[in-house]
């Protein structure tokens, strides 16, 4: 699972192996997210305002309701209630933090579309076994991209069907003014009856417009940050591929005129691996930007999201009832939490993946002119993702497994509550 990886076909490839392949053309429906979001490198339509301002409305009215909703369930010692909005409002805030960094952090969404264009036109012009490799990495990624864009899409959808199926069956079921119509978010304002008409049909499609919304903007979110690690990755490939090459036709010798011309060949080509690692650097900086508070927010929600949305659908069951939304909000979440975790591991492993390449070459043949590269490209490869902050731990597989067990522990403590 770590590697990511995918097969990738002859055939598949074969539509790549020539000529100049335009990056916004290979990766079509994530330059359309990224026009939609507005941190496309380009000339944004106007309508994309209009679309961004009603999804931040929307997050921040559902918010509203879900904070009176918390604030009602706290007055009346309904555990079960609380937790059910608890969870909805985690999840809502997550749609609000996406939003604000897409505005605070739009230069270095640019810089990743400056990157792949670079990479796409350098692989092209290198040809050979770099514009192989780049290009079995790509259509992986793309792979990749597609099956966790049908996930999401399949989450969005099943918690929209339930809800709609609750709807009627609730109307095959009851007469009319029995018992109170399901509603997907369990909104509460003072004295206003959500089971009214027509407040109940206002709430319920807004409800099932948010989960939509929330749904498009985790997608942007989520392929756009495989697209990005799988880039630093290609890059570390590259860089692997580069350093391959370094003391190709290099040997020991006594002529000081050889020694010339193999020294300035190293310079050369080490100028090309030291260009391109410090492209991969500046791509990490631009990754941590924009996704560290995003990272950070997932590992210390992930655990509360998991055991609320738990407790509330087993409290559910418990009365008779069935919560099938959260049991598929509460898979949703752990799938969701996984992926970046296992993203960032498999980023870890690359780039340090990068300092053992210099010992699969004959270095010792390049004297003392390779020796400082060497040095200093082994120290920042074994550098830490600058992924961390003050109280928060490493975003990986193993950070996953504790906040999934905490989430466990936190469960079992609510089911022993007796309020």
């Amino acid at each position: 699972m770590l590697t990511l990886n995918f097969k990738v076909s002859e055939e598949e490839y074969e539509e790549f192996s020539t000529g100049v392949i335009d990056p916004q053309i290979f990766y079509k429906n994530f330059y359309v997210l990224l026009k939609f979001f507005q941190v496309l490198d380009a000339p944004i339509p106007k309508w994309t305002y209009l679309a961004k301002f009603l999804m931040a409305l929307s997050a921040i009215t559902a918010q509203s309701l879900l904070s009176l909703s918390i604030y009602h369930g706290i007055d009346n010692f309904d555990l079960s209630f609380m937790t059910e909005a608890g969870t909805y409002f985690i999840v809502v805030s997550y749609k609000l933090l996406i939003l604000v960094c897409t505005k605070f952090n739009l230069a270095s969404y640019h810089s990743l579309q400056r990157i792949i264009k670079e990479d796409f036109t350098y692989a092209c012009n290198k040809g050979g076994k770099h514009r192989k490799v780049f290009f079995y990495n790509q259509i992986q990624t793309r792979k990749i991209c597609k099956v966790a864009n049908i996930f999401m899409v399949g989450i969005a959808v099943a918690i929209v069907a339930i809800s709609i199926l609750s709807l009627v069956y609730y109307l095959a079921t009851h007469e009319k003014g029995e018992g109170s119509r399901p509603l997907l978010f369990p909104f509460w304002a003072f004295d206003t009856d959500f089971g009214a008409t027509p407040t109940y049909e206002i709430a319920f499609v807004f409800a099932n417009t948010c989960v939509s919304a929330y749904a498009f903007n985790y997608i942007f979110m989520s392929i756009t940050q495989i697209i990005w690690i799988r880039e630093i990755a290609v890059k570390a490939d590259i860089v692997i591929l580069c350093i391959q090459d370094l003391m190709d036709g290099i040997h020991t010798t006594n002529d000081s005129d050889e020694k010339k011309y193999f020294g300035m060949l190293i310079k050369y080509r080490m100028r090309e691996v030291v260009n391109q690692h410090h492209s991969m650097i500046i791509l990490i900086e631009h990754y941590a930007k924009v996704y560290k508070k995003l990272l950070l927010f997932e590992q210390k929600v992930s655990a509360p999201v998991v055991c609320l949305s738990a407790y509330a659908s087993t409290e559910a069951t418990d009365g008779g009832g069935f919560n099938a939304i959260l049991m598929v909000l509460c898979i949703g979440a752990i799938v969701l939490v996984f992926i970046p975790c296992c993203l960032c591991t498999y980023l870890s492993i690359k780039v340090t993946s990068i300092c053992y390449a210099f010992w699969d070459i004959p270095f010792w043949n390049g004297g003392l002119v390779i020796r400082p590269y060497l040095v200093l490209m082994t120290q920042m490869s074994l550098r830490p993702l600058p992924l961390k902050a003050s109280g928060f731990e490493e975003v990986s597989v193993q950070t996953f497994a504790g906040k999934m067990a905490s989430a466990y522990s936190y469960f079992n403590m609510l089911r022993q509550l007796n309020i």
